[in-house]
This record gives C-alpha cells, structure tokens and sequence, in this order.
C-alpha cells in the first residue's frame, strides 16, 4: 500500500469554482469512494502507520454540501448562500485528525519505500527531473514534523535536524545526506560557475595596488593568467574592476583577501631627518618590492611590503639613499688645465682658444641608481676630430707628472694636488692608503617628462672659465661614475679574488663639517673554494647560458669576437655567479671556505677631478684607517661574519642568507650601511705605453687594482679600476703614481667596429 499523504488546507467555494485544485491521493480516495447522504456509515480506511491495518471510523450523515467533491470532479450549487463554512474541517483534516489520535505514526520502512533503486548521472539533465520528483514525493507525502523525525531517526548531524529549518529542507537533507545524491543545488551552482560571466569591483589603497600589481605589473599578469580573469583599473575611486567566470571570481577574491591581511606595515625615521626625492622614493620601491612614501617633512617614511625580507631591503635603501644624497655637498671639484702645446706656425695661441661644451653621456653601465632621474652630461672639449687637436698630447702638455698644467677650483683658483692630498699629518697608528679611480664625472639635469634629455642644461659652445663659474653658481649636482679604461679592455684577466665587502659611514654631525671627511668601516672577507667546486662555478662563469643570463649580447652579434676572454666580459660573467649563489644552487658540490673577517676604521677623503681634455676623470682618495681586531670589531658585525660563514660553509638547504645590519654604533659614533658588495678582484701589473706611438722602450709598469662589483641591495653591476701610490718609494714614487693616471685616463675608447687600417684603391 502507498503511504498517506497529507492533504493542503480547505479553500471556500469561490477558490473552488475558478481555480482548479489539484487532488492529492487521500482525497481521491474519497472521491471515488461512496458517500452516503442520509444516514450515518462506517467507512473503512487505510492508515498509513506501522500496522497497515484497517482502521474503521465513523462520520456523521450530513447532507451533501454545495461545490462538494463526487466521482473526482466538482459540483457546483448554483445556489451561492447555501456554501459552507470556509472555516470548518474539511473531511481530509477530519480524516488525518483521527488518524493523529489514533496514535498511529510512520516508520522508516514507510519512507525507503519512496526511496529510488537508482538515479542518472548528476551532469544530465534528468538527474535534476528525478531528484525533483522524489522531492516533491517527500514532501506531499509526509508532514514537516514527520520529516524532522526521520532525520533524527537517520541520527543525522543536528545541524540538518534543528526545528528552525522548512521542511523541503528537511527532505532535502534525507535525500543527499542519507540516501547520498548529490545536491542539486551544489550541481547547478558549479554550472553556474563555469558558464557565467560575473564582473566584480576590488577597492584598494595606493600601497596593495602597487603589492598586487608587482614590478612592471608582473604579479598582476600572473594572476590574470592564473585566474583566467580580464583585470582593469578604475582611477576615481581606485579600485581593480575584474570580469570572468563567477567561479574564478570566488577564488580571485579569497586571494586578494588574503594577501591584503598579510600587508605589513612600518614607519621608519631616517638618520637625515629629511624626506627622499620622490624619484628615489619610487626607486627604492621597485628595488625592494616594497611600497615607500614620506610622511611629512620631518624625514619619516611609511613603508608596506609582504613580509619582513622586502621590509628589511626597503629600511637599508631608504637610510642609504638618505646618507648619500642628504649627507651634504658632493666631493670637492678641481679642474685640470694642460698648458697650451706650442703651435708650428707663428699664430698665438691666444688667438685660437680652445672652447668646450656639455655633451649627453652615456655610460655603459647603468648609472648609479641615486642619481637624479633624468639627462647625464659630460663637459668636454670642443675639438676637430679630423685633426690632431681631439684629445691632450701629453708628450707636449707634461700631464699630471709633468707639472707644467694647473689644477683649479670652480672659482679658478690654482691648488698644488701633491699638498691637498698628502700634507696633512697623518695619524698615530694609522696606515695611509692613497689611490685613484678612472671614471667620469657626470652632471644631472631633472627631466619634466622624468625620461632621459639630450639637452644640456647649458647650451653652447664656451671656455672653460665660462662653464667652470657656471658650475660654481648653478649648483648642478655632479656624480663620479667608475669605469673601465680603454688600456684594460682586453687584459686577460689573472689572480683574482672573490671577496664579499660591507661598507658603513657616518652622517656630518653639523652642517659646517665637512662632508668630503667621513668616518668609515670596511669589513672584508674572502672566499676560497675547492677545485673541484672553482672548476665548475668557473665553467657556469664562462657557460653562453650564463652570457646570455648576464645580457651582454655583444660577444653573439659580434662575428669577429675572438674566442679569448678579455678582462671586462670575464668579469661579466664572473659577478653573474658569485659564491653565494653557487653555494646556494649546489651545496652538495660548493666547498666554500671563508677566511677571517678583515675590518678597518679610518676617516675617508674624497677629490674628483674633472678633466675635459681626456676621455676620463679621476677621483683621488685618501684613506687613513687602523685594523680593527677581532675581540674589538662592532657586536652586529661579528654576528653577521658568523650567520655569512655558517650560510656559505653548511650543507642544510633550509639555511637562509643573512643581511648586513642597517646601522650600528662603534666606538661612540653611529654607522649606517653604504653598500653590500660581492666583488672579483684582480691585481695586476701592465705595461703602460707612453707617446702617440706606443713604443714599448718608453713604458712604464703600474700597479692597477680591478673590481667587478656587484651590489647586492640594488642588484646593480659596475666596474672599477685604481692605481695606488706606493709611499716607501718617495718623491719618484709620486711621480710614477701620476704618470700611471696620465697614460690610463689619455687613452680613448675606440669605436666598435671600425677599421683602423682602410686599404688603399
């Protein structure tokens, strides 16, 4: 027998008359059923409890009412103000009152009697048509409690038996949860995931839109990419606009929830208790990866990154950035002047002087990346590149050695270089290392656009005296930019070093003191590997991956390349691949061995010479410095050398790399980090030609020290070259030291691919 089903409240006449009513079985039933209308008459009835039995009740004769069902349609009276009561029970609720107090309630067995053998896969679509009719037989079947107390009878979880829930959900529960369909509504929400297309607007503030966007909007391709989405950005209010599938969109937004609430944030005051160009604020937040801005103008910065390794990158270039450019003046600026060369004809040189101007430089390394955005210029001679007048002929002028020039300060006053740089006392128990350093001495001029500018800021072709009082009113920052000469382009390189070299200075401690005299600390340590570990890291070194991962392109396009190393594209390739990324790649196979840290406290003095008839300019320095032992070296420090030495020599892959301190206090004075520098050093001893001729009986040997530095905050690549003056030598010695800087900054580099030697037709 079928179950009882339970019937829907009674309608009044006129709902019975116009609307067609849809019988459930037990009103059928009595439908069909004979209805006497006189007297009264037992009726047997079926009951839907757990006996199945016949269960006899009486009804009371009445008469036949109007609209009243018969044979399964209805009759309608046409007299109207004879209907009945819309209040009083109907046979049905009459019929299922009994039956409640009969006592009489369905079992288990009753429900699993509607339950199906089997339903079709959930992806067709007569899984939806199945599970529906057996939904709708559950519920036009038994009443909400009945429901309730099969989930309990199921000893379902409480969250589907509460009382508070409706009882298609309460169907719904036994349908998925006890007899295991899949959920309907689950099955149409991932249809609706894959195929509809949702857009979605993500608010955000300046800092998450630059964490989410990544350098160069990297991170925000990647996750486009991975997502599958199409992202926009509104400007007013600011605000990521996303369009995709509303599957995606849930992923996409518990994404960017997350990584919102892992933005951490700091508020740092720098030493210079002034604010960073907004220039340098933005490189500074490329480099780390970290969002940068000033707050105020008291010299505080506000800094958000993703986790504590980008904050710390973003607090060492912020204070860096601010020692350098806030810490006062550049290094003073002497000019050198060669003595005017003796013309063959009997016209004064008076009459025809030598004029100069500012020429766009481009250097071929990037420029140092606290240099002010826009153009880099060079002031130098106005010459006739046919002739023989484009650069100084030292075998007329003298150059440095010969002392027939004059070096002057922007105001053209004449210094005797020997004195400014070796006639102040120097200091009990301290050493005195002097040298120089080949580069170019750049002037900055700001850009509107913020691109590079091929227009001077001054025009024109002037003497050197004009350009020099220019200088010396404009105050147009000038940065000394370290170079390789054109004389050790192509020296093979030998004897090199791998050292890891950290540097620190102090700020002026009042604006009258003089910023060319710094407080420094240089910690230096060396890296020895085994053979069998400098073998391979040589042949990754020298590899065309690893040419190609260093972007020097020249040696592929160039067909005439010869196979041999020079100095400059083996120091390339060398800086690309230091010890701490070998070791880090293969610390099964890296054998490093560290040497014992070398650190020395002096005071540092800066002169750059500007030198407009040469190709290069100089920088002299003037290091006085003591070694500094190891039971007197800075706390910070030694425990950097320990965490460095345990990083390089374990072999647990897990070992993170340590970073230098950002400040630090010694002997009552407060360092601050310069630079962070891997370094291939290569001492060596060429011969140094001497005339326009190059002969070799007049040559001299020199003592030249190259570095290929790679700065480990800014990821930036430079090459430096210094001579050093040997003090036990005397006067000769001083001599030597200059004419090794004549004949290195004298040479030109030549252009590429020109012909030197044209044949003849």
């Amino acid at each position: 027998m079928s179950p009882l089903l339970r019937t829907s409240r009674s309608l009044c006449s006129s709902c019975l008359r116009w609307r067609r009513h849809r019988l459930y079985s037990s009103q059928a039933a009595f439908a069909t059923s004979a209805v006497p209308t006189i007297n009264l008459q037992q009726t047997e009835t079926l009951s839907a409890g757990p006996s199945n039995a016949l269960v006899k009740t009486k009804t009371p004769k009445r008469a036949q009412a109007p609209g009243e069902m018969k044979a399964g349609h209805l009759v309608e009276n046409d007299t109207p103000s004879q209907s009945r009561n819309p209040l009083e029970p109907t046979r049905v609720d009459l019929y299922l009152a009994s039956i409640h107090a009969a006592g009489l309630e369905p079992t288990l067995d009753d429900i699993e009697r509607c339950r199906p053998k089997r339903h079709s896969s959930p992806e067709s679509s007569k899984y939806a048509e199945e599970y529906n009719n057996i939904l709708d037989t559950l519920c036009r079947s038994f009443s909400k409690d009945q429901l309730r107390n099969f989930t309990e009878l199921y000893n379902l979880d409480p969250i589907w038996t509460r009382s508070s829930r409706r009882k298609v959900e309460y169907a719904e529960s036994i349908i998925e949860k006890q007899w295991n369909w899949p959920s309907l509504k689950e099955i149409e929400r991932r249809q609706r995931d894959k195929t509809e297309v949702v857009i979605k607007t993500f608010s955000v503030n300046p800092s998450q839109l630059f964490l989410i966007l990544g350098k160069d909007g990297a991170d925000l391709l990647q996750l486009s990419m991975q997502y599958n989405v199409h992202i926009s950005l509104a400007s007013n209010p600011l605000a990521l606009r996303v369009e995709g599938l509303r599957g995606t969109m849930k992923q996409l937004t518990e994404h960017l929830s997350e990584l919102k609430k892992g933005i951490i944030d700091e508020i740092v005051e720098l030493p210079s208790k002034q604010p960073i160009r907004q220039d340098l604020v933005q490189r500074i937040s490329r480099l780390a990866g970290a969002y940068v801005e000033n707050l105020g103008h008291k010299g505080k910065i506000r800094i958000c990154a993703k986790d504590t390794d980008k904050m710390d990158t973003a607090k060492r270039l912020a204070i860096r950035a601010s020692t350098e450019t806030q810490g006062g003046p550049s290094s003073p600026l002497l000019c050198y002047v060669p003595t005017k060369a003796k013309l063959e004809h009997s016209v004064a040189p008076s009459f025809m002087p030598h004029t100069y101007s500012i020429y766009p430089f481009l250097s071929p390394r990037s420029l140092p990346w606290t240099m002010m955005k826009g153009g880099s210029f060079r002031v130098r001679r106005v010459a006739d590149w046919l002739g023989s007048t484009a650069t100084e002929d030292m075998t007329k002028t003298g150059g440095l050695a010969g002392g027939q020039g004059k070096v002057v300060t922007k105001t053209e006053e004449s210094e005797d270089l020997e004195a400014l740089l070796l006639s102040v006392p120097k200091t009990p128990g301290h050493e005195r290392l002097v040298s120089a350093s080949f580069g170019h001495i750049v002037l900055g001029s700001v850009s509107p656009t913020g691109h590079s500018a091929l227009s001077p800021p001054l025009k024109g072709n002037w003497t050197l005296s004009k350009i020099l009082k220019w200088l010396h009113t404009s105050n147009t920052p000038l940065t000394f930019v370290s170079s390789l000469p054109a004389t050790l382009l192509n020296s093979p390189p030998a004897n090199q070093k791998v050292i890891h070299r950290v540097l620190y200075r102090t700020l002026p401690e009042s604006q009258l003191e003089n910023s060319s005299h710094q407080q420094l600390i240089k910690l230096e340590l060396e890296f020895l590997t085994s053979d069998t570990a400098e073998t391979e890291a040589a042949g990754l070194e020298h590899s065309d991956s690893d040419l190609k991962l260093t972007g020097d392109l020249t040696l592929e396009l160039d067909p005439d390349h010869d196979p041999s190393y020079s100095l400059e594209s083996f120091q390339d390739s060398a800086i690309s691949e230091g010890p701490l990324k070998y070791a880090e790649r293969n610390p099964q196979e890296a054998v490093v061995n560290v040497s014992e840290a070398t650190c020395l406290e002096g005071v540092e003095s800066t002169l750059d010479i500007m030198m407009p008839d040469r190709p290069m300019d100089i920088q002299f320095t003037v290091f006085e410095h003591a070694n500094v032992c190891a039971g007197d070296q800075p706390p910070l420090l030694v425990d950097y050398t320990k965490q460095l030495r345990h990083f390089l020599t374990s072999q647990d892959r897990e070992a993170m790399q340590p970073q230098p301190p950002a400040a630090l206090n010694f002997r009552g004075r407060t360092y601050f980090l310069q630079t962070s520098l891997s370094v291939r050093k290569v001492i060596e001893t060429p011969q140094l030609l001497m005339g326009a001729g190059g002969n070799m009986e007049q040559s001299i040997s020199a003592r030249v020290i190259t570095e290929s530095v790679l700065d480990l905050e800014s990821n930036q690549k430079f090459t430096t070259c210094q001579v050093t003056l040997d003090n036990s030598a005397g006067r000769e010695a001083w001599t030597r030291f200059l004419a090794s800087c004549d004949l290195i900054t004298a040479v030109s580099i030549p252009a590429q691919g020109l012909k030197t030697d044209l044949p003849v037709p």
